[in-house]
């Protein structure tokens, strides 16, 4: 009755405006790009974008970057963010889950409404422009060829937006499993020492997002750099939403 229409191909619900599926087609990249890069993975280098950049935290990163990066991270983005939309309207829908969603789950954010609020916090975070370097595991090599400690020297459990994604829905197996009920995951995030944390449990949620913000304050130590401010505004970003949801 709103007008919203659902992919045949991926079941992603679309608005009335759309002419074509925003699952399937982004402007940010072409379609043959997204799919290159879905096909492989990010962590395992099977990937051509694997080795390109992830999160590097010393001046200049640019300049370790060239065109298939900026794709590769792009296409990455596009893929988790629709990946949050498509699981927040599930959600929202009453849809199954994987029963992993429904134990030991904090009442509050159990609710039917209130989780798929904080996945969409957590899109609009991805979203933000000094997101990027958030969103992959961080690039030791780049590190080294700046001439800066090797990250897991000074953090002790490392962790990016897309493996808190993929805890939940693996948005790199769009392609080959077009319904979002095939990509659920049981909420583990594959870091050691972290297995107690239950992506489905919204407070385990927030404290993942927020670990991966401590992390890089971590590293970056005390002195004020760009990277220090924009992550102290990511940070800020999340925790206004997560109060503002919890005032409501």
């Amino acid at each position: 009755g709103n007008g919203k229409w659902r992919c045949p191909s991926c079941s992603f619900l679309n608005e009335e405006f759309d002419s074509k599926c925003t699952m399937c087609f982004d402007d940010d990249s072409t379609e043959a790009e997204l799919a290159k890069f879905l096909r492989g993975s990010a962590f395992d280098g099977s990937s051509d974008f694997g080795d390109i950049s992830n999160h590097s935290f010393g001046q200049g990163n640019d300049s370790l970057r060239d065109d298939g990066g900026d794709q590769a991270w792009k296409a990455l983005r596009a893929t988790d963010t629709r990946e949050l939309d498509s699981l927040a309207e599930h959600i929202s829908e009453g849809r199954s889950l994987p029963k992993e969603a429904h134990k030991n789950v904090d009442e509050f954010w159990g609710a039917t409404h209130n989780f798929p609020q904080l996945l969409r916090l957590f899109r609009q975070i991805i979203l933000h422009p000094a997101s990027q370097r958030f969103l992959e595991p961080v690039n030791e090599n780049h590190l080294m060829i700046m001439g800066l400690p090797p990250f897991n020297s000074v953090v002790k459990h490392p962790l990016c937006f897309h493996a808190i994604v993929t805890a939940l829905s693996k948005s790199e197996d769009a392609l080959k499993c077009h319904h979002l009920v095939m990509r659920l995951s049981n909420g583990q995030l594959n870091v050691v020492g972290l297995q107690h944390w239950n992506m489905w449990n919204g407070t385990h949620l927030i404290e993942a997002i927020d670990l991966v913000f401590l992390n890089a304050l971590a590293y970056n130590g005390s002195e004020e750099s760009q990277e220090k401010i924009e992550t102290e505004e990511l940070r800020k970003i999340l925790w206004d939403g997560v109060n503002s949801m919890l005032k409501s």
